[in-house]
């Protein structure tokens, strides 16, 4: 509720994690080619791609969504551990929206920071939900690495707090105000192959340069609240994309 991002150690098997890390590589590789073949290049920092199961964000960055072939082995991981976290946040009626897998290639360079749904207005969130002081999450994104994560293949990193828009305002201010050095620091996450990052969908985040000679695969996972589906989360981006 306060910083917006949690890590759950040891959530899943590493040895299952192995076996999904290399398949992972394998469809990277494959969407790659597969781009290729239709003169699209993964590291084109200009056009990119945007297939209906594999799309590029960014250079040597890719966005699977492969559907059924995520929630098959090696990928249809126990989410026993996470659940908990998942309901506590959004109700025992939260449901898994989507699975996907994004993949930093070598030569990926540092994200911009970003949010992964925007804030629920007002108006719309009390059409479903009780007001509260603090607005809830309505949707949490679990991240799964499938290797380690560190400072040679680029973590994840985020900043604590801009879940909320009042603590997003303040960190805004406090980095601007003269002498300022420490405020809107990044948490920059060490996790390993098997914990799992749960964060909330509108904390500001940013992947790292993966410098490293091989691919950086995350399998992720969005929950939402049953009323939070694909069609309110266009809605509320508009024209954004």
């Amino acid at each position: 509720a306060y910083a917006g991002v949690i890590v759950r150690r040891n959530a899943v098997c590493r040895d299952e994690v192995a076996v999904a890390r290399m398949r992972a590589e394998e469809l990277a590789a494959e969407a790659t080619r597969r781009a290729a073949v239709a003169g699209a290049d993964a590291g084109d920092a200009s056009a990119g791609f945007h297939f209906a199961d594999a799309s590029q964000r960014g250079p040597f960055r890719l966005d699977l969504r492969l559907g059924g072939a995520l929630e098959a082995p090696p990928f249809d991981l126990p989410l026993d551990a996470i659940w908990p976290q998942v309901r506590a946040a959004l109700g025992e009626d939260a449901v898994l929206r989507r699975r996907g897998l994004v993949v930093g290639l070598p030569g990926a360079s540092d994200q911009a920071y970003h949010a992964d749904a925007p804030r629920v207005p007002r108006d719309i969130w009390l059409q479903h939900e009780a007001e509260l002081p603090t607005q809830p999450p309505h949707s949490l994104v679990v991240f799964l690495p499938l290797c380690d994560l560190n400072e040679e293949n680029g973590p994840t990193a985020f900043l604590p707090g801009s879940h909320q828009r009042w603590t997003a305002a303040a960190l805004e201010a406090e980095s601007s105000a003269p002498g300022s050095s420490t405020a809107g620091a990044p948490a920059i996450l060490d996790v390993d192959a098997g914990d799992a990052i749960v964060f909330d969908s509108r904390t500001q985040h940013a992947g790292g340069a993966n410098r490293s000679q091989r691919a950086r695969p995350i399998l992720y996972l969005v929950f939402a609240r049953p009323w939070f589906d694909e069609a309110m989360h266009r809605r509320l981006v508009g024209g954004a994309g």
